[in-house]
């Protein structure tokens, strides 16, 4: 019997509201109950290899690497694009035309800048991440979807150690979106999207086994990131401990819970804003700030960038197909 998983899409979409939330506070000044809520893009990573590895991974044998690339590419470049246009809207205040409009056309083309202590998307700071996902699908359907469980648990050892070592020389995990350590940012993408593969396998043949009511798994994630500041570990631990242990443990929890029937169809309308609020919450704070900096500005700017997600994956066309793919995406065999 086929079975959905759109805990999942909402669990995404929570993800992106923790990612938001955090540049809530680098655009309007330090807040520690969010201070840790950047990890989400682990979070994120992990459950795109696990999505993707049920939705994709049975098709890459027969599929050129490239045709999955560029399914991919389709399905995140024009929301990159808006984003960045976004991004120069409203930092076109602050440069000059020319400086804006080439570090538009770069995003427009996914072209880091490397520019040492500048960000490498500066429009919009989170496109390091959608560049690094190009590439993480790219060596899914190049390689890693033909090694066994094994052999994908030794790469995803390697990366984990690889990790550990940049957590240490960064001081935390933060690597990728400053042209400071971008490249680090190579082991932390393969440990979270190479472990939602092997997750994903062990998932698809022994089935779920619920381990948690569905609110507690959804909710659980925010919770544990939002309590971390708190605890007596120092950032680089912390981070690790979260990254290699928590985020894990708690995504696990989620893939297994089983929300009744009657929920499904509010947490797929959920899951929808996920990737509009990602891309393009950054540029809507930023411009906040500009205008203002008190805390009520603070929370009219998060609410902006939530209706306009919810704006675009209503009626900008191009999300529709990529809504419908994410719901087949969610659909699996059950054991």
């Amino acid at each position: 019997m086929p079975r959905r998983l759109p805990l999942l899409d909402a669990l995404r979409t929570v993800a992106a509201i923790g990612v938001m939330l955090y540049h809530v506070a680098d655009a309007f000044g330090p807040t520690r109950l969010f201070a840790r809520t950047y990890l989400f893009v682990d979070l994120f990573f992990l459950l795109s290899g696990f999505v993707l590895t049920l939705a994709a991974e049975p098709g890459m044998a027969s599929r050129p690497p490239l045709a999955f690339v560029r399914a991919r590419l389709r399905r995140l470049w024009p929301l990159v694009a808006l984003g960045t246009l976004a991004g120069a809207l409203a930092f076109l205040p602050g440069g000059t035309p020319g400086q804006v409009g080439r570090l538009a056309l770069m995003g427009l083309m996914m072209l880091p800048q490397l520019q040492q202590g500048f960000a490498i998307f500066p429009l919009n700071g989170p496109q390091w991440s959608l560049l690094w996902e190009l590439a993480v699908n790219a060596l899914h359907a190049a390689v890693l979807h033909r090694l066994s469980e094994r052999q994908l648990l030794s790469v995803v050892a390697v990366a984990g150690l690889g990790l550990a070592a940049a957590i240490a020389v960064v001081g935390g995990c933060t690597m990728g979106p400053n042209a400071e350590y971008w490249w680090l940012a190579a082991p932390r993408v393969v440990w979270a999207y190479g472990l939602g593969i092997w997750l994903a396998r062990v998932w698809r043949r022994r089935g779920p086994v619920p381990l948690a009511d569905w609110r507690v798994a959804l909710i659980a994630p925010l919770a544990a990131l939002l309590v971390l500041p708190w605890v007596p570990l120092g950032q680089a631990l912390g981070d690790a401990v979260a990254v290699f242990v928590i985020l894990p443990a708690l995504f696990w929890v989620a893939a297994n819970a089983v929300p009744p029937a009657a929920a499904g169809p509010a947490l797929q309308r959920i899951g929808a804003i996920s990737f509009p609020l990602y891309a393009l919450h950054e540029p809507v704070l930023v411009a906040a700030s500009f205008v203002s900096e008190r805390p009520e500005a603070k929370l009219m700017a998060a609410g902006l960038a939530l209706l306009l997600a919810a704006l675009a994956a209503r009626f900008l066309p191009f999300l529709g197909p990529a809504t419908r793919a994410e719901a087949r995406t969610a659909r699996i065999a059950a054991a």
